[in-house]
C-alpha cells in the first residue's frame, strides 16, 4: 500500500466541517488503512495502564494505592484485570483515571484529593463513579481533568494552582466548569494544558516555566492563547509538548533536557521547532516522545532511564530512532511505552515496578514484550 499524506487533509477536512466528535485516534488512518477501532486503545500513565479491548471491555494494570484500576479494591496488579463493559475510551492520570463509555456517560475512580474525579466531592473512590453524559472525549493529568462533550465544549475540573483548568483563576473545582466551545481534542498533563478547536487552531493555557505551552513565552497563563493553526493532534508531557500538522510535520516545544523535543539538542524551547516529517500519531511521556510516521514505523526520543524507548539500551537519545515496524498507535506513561502493531498485538516496554507494563512481572526491560490481555 502506498503511504501519502493524503490522509491528514482527509483528517481535518472532517474537523474543519464540525465533528467535535473526531479525534486523533479515530479515523481510517492511512499508515495502515483500516479503522483503529478494531485495534486496542491504551492509556499509560505514571504507574498503571489502562486498556481498552475491542470488545469493549476495560482491563487495568499497575499500581493501584487510590484504586485508580477500578476493580474495587487497592492492591496493585502485574497482569491485566477486567474492570467495565461497554467502554468507548480510558484515559488514566496520576493516581486516578477517567472512563468514557459507549453510551457517553463518564466514570471516574481513584484519588480526589483536588476534585479531579468530577464528581463533586474529594473522597478517594476503588470503584468508579458516574460524573457527566454525552461525553467524546477526555484527558486525565497530574491531578486535574479535562473533558470534551459531544457538542464541543469543553470543561475543566480539579487542580488548578497554575490556572490549567483554563477558566481564568487559580481556585480548585470539583464540579466541572465550562470552558471553551468548538474543541476536538484536549492533552492535558503536569501543570498545563493544550487545546485543539475545530477550526485546527492550538491554544494552550497554565505553568509555562519552560516555554511548553508554545507561545514564544515563559510566561504563565489564565486563559487559553492560541499557539498555531493547521493542527490535527497535540500530546503534553510533563513540560514538553509535541504537534502534529495537518501536512504530517511534528513540531516540538518546552523542555529538553534528555533530548525529548527531537530537535538533536538539549535547549529547551518556547517556540515550536520542526522535529520529523510524515507523521501519522504521537504520544508524549514524561520526557520522552513516541512517534508513528505514516509508514508504520516506530520512533523514539528523549529520556531513557528505564529503557521506555524500547531500543534496547537506556542511553537518551536527542535525535528520533527507529524502534519497531508495522505500529499503529502508542501510548507514553512516565516512564514506560504500550505500543499497540497493526496485527492487533500489545507491547510494552519500559519501568515495571509497580507491573504497569502487565507482563506477569516487576522487571524492567529495554526490549518489547508482547502482552497478552485476557
Amino acid at each position: 500500500m502506498k503511504k501519502s499524506g493524503n490522509g491528514f487533509t482527509i483528517i481535518m477536512t472532517l474537523v474543519l466541517m464540525g465533528s467535535p466528535t473526531l479525534f486523533a485516534d479515530d479515523f481510517v488512518d492511512p499508515a495502515f488503512g483500516r479503522n483503529d477501532g478494531d485495534l486496542f486503545r491504551i492509556s499509560a500513565s505514571r504507574l498503571n495502564t489502562m486498556i481498552v479491548k475491542t470488545d469493549g471491555t476495560l482491563w487495568a494494570v499497575g499500581y493501584n494505592n487510590f484504586g485508580q484500576l477500578g476493580d474495587g479494591t487497592t492492591i496493585a496488579k502485574s497482569t491485566p484485570v477486567q474492570v467495565m463493559t461497554d467502554v468507548a475510551r480510558v484515559s488514566s492520570g496520576f493516581r486516578y483515571t477517567m472512563i468514557v463509555k459507549t453510551d457517553g456517560t463518564l466514570w471516574a475512580v481513584g484519588n480526589n484529593d483536588a476534585g479531579q474525579l468530577g464528581d463533586g466531592t474529594t473522597t478517594a473512590r476503588s470503584t468508579p463513579v458516574k460524573v457527566m453524559t454525552h461525553v467524546a472525549q477526555v484527558s486525565a493529568s497530574e491531578a486535574n481533568t479535562m473533558i470534551v462533550k459531544t457538542d464541543g465544549t469543553l470543561w475543566a475540573v480539579g487542580y488548578n494552582n497554575f490556572g490549567q483548568l483554563g477558566d481564568g483563576t487559580t481556585t480548585d473545582k470539583s464540579t466541572p466548569v465550562k470552558v471553551m466551545t468548538d474543541v476536538a481534542q484536549v492533552s492535558s498533563h503536569g501543570v498545563y494544558t493544550m487545546i485543539l478547536k475545530t477550526d485546527g487552531t492550538l491554544w494552550a493555557v497554565g505553568e509555562n516555566y519552560s516555554g511548553q505551552l508554545g507561545d514564544g513565552t515563559t510566561t504563565a497563563r489564565l486563559a487559553p492563547v492560541q499557539v498555531m493553526t493547521d493542527v490535527v493532534q497535540v500530546s503534553s508531557g510533563w513540560d514538553h509538548t509535541m504537534i502534529l500538522k495537518t501536512d504530517g510535520t511534528l513540531w516540538s516545544v518546552g523542555e529538553n533536557y534528555s533530548g525529548q523535543l527531537g530537535d538533536g539538542t538539549t535547549t529547551a524551547r518556547s517556540a515550536p521547532v520542526l522535529v520529523m516529517t510524515d507523521v501519522a500519531r504521537v504520544s508524549v511521556g514524561g520526557a520522552h516522545s513516541m512517534i508513528v510516521k505514516t509508514d508504520e514505523t516506530l520512533w523514539a526520543v528523549g529520556n531513557n532511564v528505564f529503557g521506555q524507548l524500547g531500543d534496547g539500551t537506556s542511553t537518551d537519545k536527542l535525535v528520533p530512532v527507529q524502534i519497531m515496524t508495522e505500529v499503529a498507535r502508542v501510548s507514553s506513561g512516565y516512564l514506560h511505552t504500550m505500543i499497540v502493531k497493526t496485527d492487533g498485538t500489545l507491547w510494552a516496554v519500559g519501568n515495571n515496578d509497580a507491573g504497569q507494563l502487565g507482563d506477569g512481572t516487576t522487571i524492567i526491560t529495554s526490549t518489547p514484550v508482547e502482552i497478552t490481555v485476557r
